[in-house]
Formats: C-alpha cells, structure tokens, sequence
C-alpha cells in the first residue's frame, strides 16, 4: 500500500518517469525502504498503471539461491540473444552484465520492476548492478526496491534514490480504524501511531494484536507493544498449524533456493496439490511462472524462525538428495543439513569453490568457503578459510562481508600467523571504501609488529590510503621503504617499484622516462594485483606521464582481459580508469568513455566508491570538452558529493582540475579560477606536481587572464616553464609552457605570442595532443593578422575539434552572430583590437590606420552591433565572439 500524500506523489513521479521513457528518456530509480513499509505494493501498484510491458521481478533465495538465479529471472524478461538457461548455468558476472546490458540496450520501451534487490544471489545483484550503470542511457524504466542495508544502498550509489516514507498522518489513521473491527480512542490512535512511525504493515495488524479493551482505551495498552520491532511476527501470527499440509508446503518453500513448484510437489507429491490451495485461499502463498511466491519476504523469515533447528537440517539434507537440484544447490544444502565437524565435506566445499571460482564465480565461491568455515574442526584452517574467503569476496566486490571475515580472523588470538595478512587486505578495504586515514593509522600499526618478510608489503600497501589522501612526499617515502625492505625477486619488490615510478613520476615528471625503464622486466601484473588492487593504476599513470601511451593502453587491456577471466572485478575497476586516463591524455576520447563508464561502474558496484570520483572526473572533463554539460555537471556533483562525504582529497585535486576546464568549456572563467586555484593552493602546501599529472596549469593560466588577473597567471606560467627546461620533461609541457607564455604575452607583445604558438604546434603531437594542438591553433586564429593565416589556423582548430567530437569547442571556431558577420573585415579587425583592450591610438599605430579611420570604422561597428559605447561593444565581443579572445574578458 502506498496511501500517504509523499508515496502518492512518489507514484505520479514514477508515473511521469514511465511516460518519459516511452519518448526514449530512460530512467533507472531505486527505492529505499524498512521491511513492510510499502516497496513491493508500490511496485505491483505501478505495474498496474504501466500495464503488459511492465515486467516484475521478484528477488529471493540470498545466499542459498543457486548462482544467477535472479539474473536468469530478469534476462527472461529482455529481448537478448543468448538463451536464458545459459545465464542460469554462469556463474561470472561480467559476461552476465555483458548479456544483460545488450537486452536493455534493445529493450526500448520497456518497463522493468525489480523487488527487494537486497534478496538476490549475490552474483545476480553484481551483474545486474554492472549492467544498469552501463544503460543510463538506454531508453528503459528501471525500478528497483531494496531494504536500507549494505548490499541495497551500495547498489543505489549514483543512481536516482527514493526513500519510501511511512504514511504521513491522516493516511496511517485510515488504516488503522479500517484494520479494526472496533473503534479506537483517540488517545490509544496517537500513541499506535507513535509507535508505526507509518508503516504499512505494521498499522494493519495492530488492532488485531491488541484487546478490544485496549483499543478503546479501557485497559491500558501493554509496555511492550506487539509486532513494533520484530516485524516477523506479524507473519507469525498467519502461520499454518505445525504438522499440517499448508505448514509443510510452506517450511519447504522458505527453505528452496528459488520456490520451484516441480521440486516441492516432487518432495512431497501427496499432500502438495492441496497444501497450494490452503496457501492460497490464505493468501500466504501463489503460483507464478512455476514458482511458489510467498506473500512477503517476512514471512519466509517467520516460517524459518518457527522451524527448530533439526528440523531445518532435515529438511536441507531432502533437498540435497534431489536430483533436480544442480551440484552446487545441493551441496550448499547438505552443508546446512550437517552439524560438522566434517572435514572430507568441507575438502568439497574448497573444491567446489576452486572450480567456481577458476570460471569466475567469485561470488558463490566465497560462500562455499562460508560452510567450510562453519564444519571444519581446525582452528586454524578456520581461520586460512576466512582470509581465503575474503580474499574471494574483495575480488568480486562485496567488501562489508569480506570485512566481517576479516575483523573476526583478527579478533581470534589463535590466528595471529594470519593477522598481518588480514590487517593489510583490510586496511586496504577501508582505504577503497572511504576511510583512508583508518586504513593508514592501521598499516602503520601493522609495520611495527609486522615481520622481516612482511614489511615490505605493508609499507607497500600505504600508497592506497595516501594517495587517497592526496600525500605524494609520503608515498614516495613508503614506497622507498617498501623496496628496501622487499626480497628485491619478489612480486612485492616489483610491486613497490612501480608504486615508486607513479609516485616520484607525479612529482618530477622529467624523471619519469628514467623511473618505467627502471620497472623490472619480470614484472607479471596478474600476479601483482595479489599484492595490491592497484597496480593497474600505477603502472599505467607511470607509463603515461612518460607518454608511453601505447604501451600503456596495450599492457592494460592484455591485463584487463586476463582479469575478466579470473572475475577480478576490484582491480578491473582500477586498470580500466587507468587505460580510460591513458586514452584521455591520448585525446583518444571515444576509448576512454567506454573504460571510464567501466570503472566507474566497477567501483560502485564493488565497494570501491572512494575511487569512483576519480574517473567520474575524467568523464566530466570529455563530455564537457564534447558538449554535454549536464552530462558533465551530474558527473561532477556525485564526484565532490563522494569526495566530501569520505574527505579523499587526492580525488578532489582531479575534480578540481576536471571541473576548472569544464568552467573554463562553458564560458564561466570565474569559476575555473575558484577551482583550479584550490589545485594550485593544494600544491603550494604537500610540494609542487608534474604538470602533467592532471593537466590543469593552462586552464589557470587562460582563466585568471580572462578575469584580467595577469599577475596571478604569472606564477603559475613561470612553473610550467622551469618543469619544461629540465632535462627530460614531457613533450606535453614543452609545448603547454610555450602556449602559457604566449597567452600571457599576447597582449603586450603579439608577435612574440604568434612565434610561442607556432612553436607549441609544432611540438605538440598531432594525434596524441590533437585537443591542446587544436586548442592552440584557436589560439593563433585569433591573434594572427595575416587573414590566411588567420583562416588557416581556424581551419586546423575546427578540423581538430571535430575529429575529438570537441563540439562545444569547434562551436568556438565559428561562433559569430549576424551582427558580427556584417562587419566589414577591417571593422572586423578594428574592434577585435578594442576587445583587446587598446586605445584607438594603439590600434591605429598596430594596423598602419590613422586614428580617424579607427574611430569612423568604430562608428559603423556600434550602429551595425546596436550599441551605443565602447564598453558596450566590447560586452558584445565578449559573448559572441571567440574570434576576440580571451583579452576580450581582461576588458
């Protein structure tokens, strides 16, 4: 039921949602609720209005559902070209997600309803997660409900979140006197509704829990108020008499994996038929799509609760003996179904996880390791299964429950062999997850206590949270560390050492050539990821701060494709934002959209959040450069929210820098200058960065020029250009130092400004630096007086703009009114000197004019613009011109 003016109103804005979507405006919404509140009524209520293309969902089963059950439920539903029955036999939730994401693509107009996500098998949830950040743009209505617990709310990260309110007032009271047979005393109606705090379900069988005597006010209501706080029992109250038919029918169904009518009826084939229809005319059960659907998900928990605990392992040991059922339910099954120790059960359960795992199930792989975990009668190889557990879930992503695992390996004081291994995979949990300065306080503590042959690896694994934390000086100390302390033929040496090559190459990018060839050639990135998540990142930024951009792109996606068949999606997220930044430094724009949708996806979907602004700002920065500023902006916004929320402010120096271009894109110099001199102020405090780390130094530069700031851009030209005299600095910041100059020097001496631009061309790449070659090429279009060379500048900068797709830039090539193009080209070339900020005496000695013929060529100007002023015709310039440059601002 969804009675309150908030869920009605919720309802009109999924309505209109729908509708939207029917044009080809997809939407993906998920709604955030206490059990009972009203999730799934809202959902059937919805289904309703849409009618025969809406398609409902409904998730069960958790952790005892066979892998992807969900997910074969939702692929049956969307036009895909892969048999459903192969999604129900895989087990990996990339290729799934690959699967899903092609069947909403050709889903258009499609309604998709999926009820309490937090219910589904974790692989299901994973691929599902992945596909729906994949299809934002998909012309598709996605409705997703979830309880507010971790797996739901880590599932809802960056999409449109509702939260499901309880009924306000008026709409609580209705249902409470309409559940009653009695009337109710205003004063006992005040303190029930207190107590609901709105919830649907709860008002409903309130009056049913209390006397008549109660309700009216004549006996006083009891301390403890029924059914407020264990919702269950609710449920409880409905349940069948033990030992009857319904009651039976009903234990095996809260027990199935999925609610298989074949499987029950086969189990108990006398008694089924008629159990249904007790279940049904009871409205606690119904046959859809031959499933049994329980009429709540709390009542599966009720039953279950009701069971005693031989009775439950009884049970489970039936189902494990059904030959319907495939290997991998059974045996999860038999594993409930035994008291343990048992360890030949639990040598199973590892291999069974082995094999999940080598076909990248890394999600029932863990839980397997979870029953083994539960049988096994060695303290110690307990506690090898919990690491080996966690390990297996910070590989596919669920980080709360690999975090439990690991905080209970470390709370057991028989463990402490496995307490340095534990400590560092989760410190590193926290750093990915948004608590960096936790993660290193506890690393710190950890290389103190940790071993010879330990150390090198904990002081290793610092980078994670100081890079987080935006302390390079400390990594690049770490990192020394590391390789000192590390067996120099071990996979942690060569690990440190490229965490050293990032770090210092942040730092001295002249160095940086000197720092990858420096990388031992035995390096095995696969193996290295073992060692740390990450290494995708460092080693890509290293190779592409020394411009080795194909390199880097080749390595990345030979090991992107190596981590996919291992189901390794943690460090996937890391190795595609590193090739997704490889390919925006490339100008590769197309490539780099596709790895940073990847990653971003990858790192919200796998409890990698603190690294999603990373790449969020990456995104913002092309699709500003291509035009969509709301695309950007919406980037740009969970970015910083992300960001602030967990104060990693090594991500908020990149959105700094990503957000200053985009202002900078849009015509709003101001606010560039607000956030690119926050990137400035940041390193004037932890130590001055390569230029080339994130590429925001020119942005200043062009933004305190256009806000008339020239000293203020002078710090920050004199930077660019000492980084570009040392030997050995990047080809990039050569051209970039020469291209800051020549903007600074543009409205003092032009020629000499023309000769920097000229040379910032020619030593710009003409396909790696194709946007900044373009950019300067804009440059010299508008401060070359020679009119062929003027055009043929424009000529280079429109050409290079539209190979990048750079449509808001190659808008600023030709952007010019019909007042403009009416200007003769002297008159042209007059007013463009006056936006330049010099007098008419000024412009008529630059152009060999006397200073009559500048002020009759203004006169025609002003009446041909409809101004009246020199200020006004300079404003004119400013927003219609680009041909005037950004001198025209300084004005």
């Amino acid at each position: 039921m969804v009675g309150s003016t908030s869920a009605g109103t919720l309802g009109d804005r999924l309505e209109q949602a729908w509708l939207q979507s029917c044009t080809g405006a997809g939407r993906i919404v998920v709604l955030l609720g206490d059990p009972g509140i009203g999730k799934s009524s809202a959902l059937a209520q919805l289904a309703h209005r849409i009618g025969p293309t809406a398609h409902l969902v409904s998730c069960r089963g958790g952790d005892i559902a066979a892998p992807m059950s969900t997910a074969a439920e939702i692929a049956a539903v969307l036009p895909i070209m892969t048999p459903v029955g192969s999604v129900a036999g895989e087990v990996d939730a990339l290729r799934v997600a690959d699967i899903l994401s092609a069947g909403l693509a050709r889903a258009a107009g499609t309604t998709l309803l999926i009820d309490d996500i937090h219910d589904a098998d974790a692989a299901s949830r994973t691929a599902l997660n992945l596909a729906m950040r994949r299809s934002t743009d998909a012309a598709v209505f996605v409705v997703v409900t979830g309880r507010r617990v971790p797996s739901a709310e880590s599932f809802a990260e960056g999409f449109d979140v509702e939260e499901l309110p309880g009924l306000d007032r008026p709409a609580a009271t209705a249902v409470l006197e309409a559940a009653s047979t009695v009337p109710i005393a205003p004063a006992v109606i005040e303190k029930l509704l207190d107590v609901a705090a709105g919830n649907p379900l709860v008002l409903r069988h309130l009056p049913g829990a209390l006397t008549p005597e109660q309700l009216s006010g004549a006996h006083l209501l009891p301390e403890h108020i029924p059914l407020v706080g264990d919702l269950r029992a609710v449920f409880s109250r409905q349940l069948p008499r033990p030992g009857t038919a319904g009651r039976t029918l009903l234990e095996l169904a809260s027990l199935s994996a999925d609610g298989s009518w074949s499987v029950l009826r086969s189990m108990r084939p006398g008694i089924a038929e008629a159990a249904l229809h007790t279940l049904e005319d009871s409205g606690l059960a119904a046959l859809h799509s031959g499933r049994l659907t329980l009429q709540h998900p709390l009542l599966r928990s009720a039953t279950v609760a009701a069971m005693p605990h031989q009775h439950q392992r009884r049970l489970h040991l039936e189902f494990a003996d059904c030959s319907a059922l495939s290997d991998t339910v059974r045996l999860v099954h038999r594993a409930h179904g035994t008291l343990g120790p048992d360890e030949a059960l639990v040598d199973e359960l590892v291999g069974a996880a082995r094999t999940l795992r080598s076909r990248g199930g890394t999600e029932p792989a863990a839980r397997l390791l979870d029953r083994a975990i539960d049988l096994t009668g060695d303290d110690s190889r307990r506690a090898e299964l919990r690491v080996l557990a966690a390990r297996q879930l910070v590989t596919a992503g669920q980080t709360d429950s690999a975090r439990y695992r690991l905080e209970t390996v470390l709370a057991d004081p028989a463990s402490h062999e496995l307490h340095v291994a534990a400590t560092v995979l989760l410190a590193t949990l926290e750093a990915v997850g948004g608590a960096p300065a936790m993660a290193l306080h506890r690393l710190k503590e950890c290389a103190i206590l940790a071993s010879p042959a330990e150390a090198g690896m904990v002081h290793a694994r610092m980078a994670i949270p100081l890079g987080m934390l935006g302390m390079v000086g400390e990594i690049i100390d770490t990192a020394t560390a590391a390789v000192a302390l590390s067996d120099p033929l071990s996979t942690d040496s060569h690990v440190a050492r490229v965490i050293l090559a990032h770090a210092l190459s942040a730092r001295h990018e002249n160095r940086s050539d000197q720092l990858v060839d420096g990388i031992p050639e035995e390096l095995d990135l696969v193996a290295a990821v073992t060692s740390d998540p990450m290494i995708g990142l460092h080693y890509g930024r290293a190779l592409s701060i020394a411009e080795r951009y194909e390199a880097s792109a080749a390595a990345l996606t030979e090991l992107s494709a190596q981590l996919r068949g291992e189901g390794a999606r943690s460090a996937l997220a890391m190795v595609f934002g590193a090739l997704g930044e490889t390919y925006v430094r490339a100008s590769r724009f197309d490539d780099a959209l596709m790895c940073l949708d990847e990653a971003t996806a990858l790192s919200l979907a796998t409890g990698q959040r603190a690294f999603a602004p990373f790449w969020l700002s990456l995104r913002a920065r092309v699709h500003a450069i291509r035009g969509d500023d709301n695309t950007s902006a919406a980037d740009l916004e969970l970015g910083f929210a992300i960001s602030d929320e967990l104060s990693t402010f090594g991500a908020r120096y990149f959105l700094l820098a990503n957000a200053g271009l985009a202002a900078l894109t849009a015509r709003r110099p101001d606010d560039a200058v607000a956030a690119l001199s926050e990137c400035w102020a940041f390193e004037q405090v932890g130590g001055l960065l390569a230029p080339q780390l994130a590429r925001w130094h020119i942005d200043l530069v062009e933004a305190y020029l256009a806000v008339g700031r020239s000293d203020d851009a002078r710090p920050v030209v004199e930077h660019l250009q000492t980084v570009a005299a040392a030997v050995g600095s990047s080809r990039w910041t050569k051209a970039t130092a020469c291209r800051a100059e020549a903007l600074l020097l543009r409205g003092t001496d032009p020629a000499g400004s023309l000769r920097l631009l000229h040379r910032a061309t020619a030593i710009y790449d003409p396909a790696h630096d194709a946007f900044d070659r373009a950019r300067t090429f804009h440059d010299i279009a508008r401060l070359a007086d020679d009119a062929t060379d003027r055009e043929h500048a424009r000529a280079e900068a429109r050409n290079g703009f539209s190979r990048l797709g750079a449509a808001a830039w190659a808008a600023k090539v030709d952007r010019r009114t019909p007042e403009l193009s009416a200007l003769t080209e002297a008159e042209g070339r007059v007013l463009t000197e006056v936006a330049n900020g010099l007098t008419n005496q000024q412009i008529a000695k630059r152009l060999g004019l006397s200073a009559k013929t500048v002020a009759n060529h203004l006169y025609r100007a002003y009446r041909k613009l409809g101004v009246a002023s020199r200020t006004e015709a300079v404003r004119f310039v400013l927003l219609h011109d680009e041909r005037a440059g950004e001198s025209a601002l300084r004005t």
